[in-house]
């Protein structure tokens, strides 16, 4: 005898769906907001022309980019608090780990994007007496933030599924509601081809809009 799928059960959790939507969109937006603004400095660190500053900005962003997040997640909620006696809840936790992560992650793609401009620039700013923060500031960063809009929106999109570990430390997004969900209504094949089709509806926009970026970029420049 076949399966018989039944939905419509679902239909009175769309709540706690709901609320799971929230929770994921808030830990990925939070995260990557804070990422944002760090990175910046972190990548700008990469490009310096100091030893000690690039080593430092380089040894954080390998670290942070070549250990897994789930790692990172449990070592902030559970180790962070027995070496400092500061107790964390899961969503802080979560947000300060997903924070990092995103941080080293864009410092890379910014360090991509400063890399990207013309040389030339950056010496005649340099010619006309602005210093070089200056010659960031006023012409090095615009260009290369714009440049960086795509791979940036990837990296929203790819945060955004990421999240799902959070469930682990006990973070009250998607994954976590859904799974709820199945404890109680025995349902779980429902259950996670609906959590499949929301999660494709929240950042498929993102993975479309990648391009779309790219190629009205690309034209201004042209």
């Amino acid at each position: 005898m076949g399966y018989e799928w039944r939905f419509d059960v679902l239909w009175e959790y769309k709540a706690i769906f709901g609320i799971g939507v929230l929770g994921t969109l808030g830990l990925t937006g939070i995260s990557m907001l804070i990422g944002l603004i760090l990175g910046i400095p972190v990548g700008i660190g990469r490009l310096s022309q100091s030893r000690f500053i690039k080593f430092l900005s380089g040894a954080f962003i390998e670290v942070f980019r070549d250990t897994p997040i789930i790692v990172q997640l449990v070592w902030v909620y559970y180790c962070f608090p027995i070496l400092t006696g500061i107790r964390l809840s899961a969503w802080t936790a979560a947000i300060l780990a997903m924070s990092i992560h995103a941080t080293a992650y864009l410092a890379e793609v910014y360090r991509a994007g400063i890399g990207s401009i013309d040389k030339g620039q950056i010496e005649a700013s340099r010619a006309v007496g602005m210093s070089r923060w200056q010659s960031m500031k006023r012409i090095i960063l615009p260009q290369a933030i714009q440049r960086v809009l795509p791979p940036m929106l990837n990296v929203f999109a790819d945060f955004m599924k990421a999240s799902a570990l959070c469930s682990i430390i006990g973070v009250w997004e998607l994954f976590r509601q859904a799974s709820n969900v199945i404890t109680t209504t025995y349902r779980p094949l429902e259950v996670y081809t609906a959590m499949a089709v929301i999660y494709f509806l929240i950042i498929y926009p993102f993975v479309w809009a990648a391009p779309q970026v790219e190629a009205m970029l690309a034209r201004r420049r042209a």
